[in-house]
């Protein structure tokens, strides 16, 4: 009996401990995407300003060819000027999109259009958005105001949300 008992504190012990190693490898893992997507993905898009002419506007692939963004993320921009690739591929499940319109800096105006523009002197919008929406899933909103999220199945829209949209859907990520 001795054996039994013996081989069945060690059975339970190995699935405690195997139990653990997959609970700590699961938030390992979710925090590596979550850093990986920051890097890869928020941060670089974070603030498309160049001294001479201001904020690109026109789209996120020229951002590739003004040596701001990877290669990748260029590749996700669903509407490029100039494509690097026939359909975006999303990274990390996400695309991205220049904005056509920005927030405005009046109150109660309307959002500043950046329809036909390459540059803007002070403001800029971009869109990053779940290649599969679903509730739960982030979209995320930069601009000049604040970095802003949702967490609802939206379907994108890609002008800047009115005063209220931003009020009842959007929250604020210091």
């Amino acid at each position: 009996m001795v054996v039994i008992r013996d081989r069945t504190v060690w059975l339970v012990l190995t699935g405690l401990l195997g139990v653990y190693g997959a609970f700590a490898f699961n938030n390992w893992w979710q925090a590596r995407e979550q850093r990986l997507f920051r890097e890869e993905v928020l941060e670089p898009l974070h603030y498309p300003f160049f001294k001479d002419k201001g904020y690109w506007v026109g789209d996120v692939t020229e951002l590739y060819r003004l040596g701001k963004i990877s290669k990748g993320l260029a590749e996700a921009d669903t509407a490029p000027l100039n494509p690097l690739v026939p359909q975006p591929i999303p990274l990390h499940g996400y695309y991205v999109r220049a904005m056509e319109s920005g927030v405005s800096f009046e109150n109660d105006h309307p959002p500043v259009s950046f329809k036909g523009q390459t540059w803007s002197p002070d403001n800029f919008a971009i869109l990053i958005y779940p290649a599969n929406p679903a509730p739960g899933k982030r979209t995320w909103l930069m601009g000049m105001a604040r970095f802003r999220v949702r967490e609802d199945a939206w379907t994108p829209t890609f002008s800047f949300p009115t005063d209220q949209e931003l009020r009842e859907h959007w929250g604020i990520i210091d």
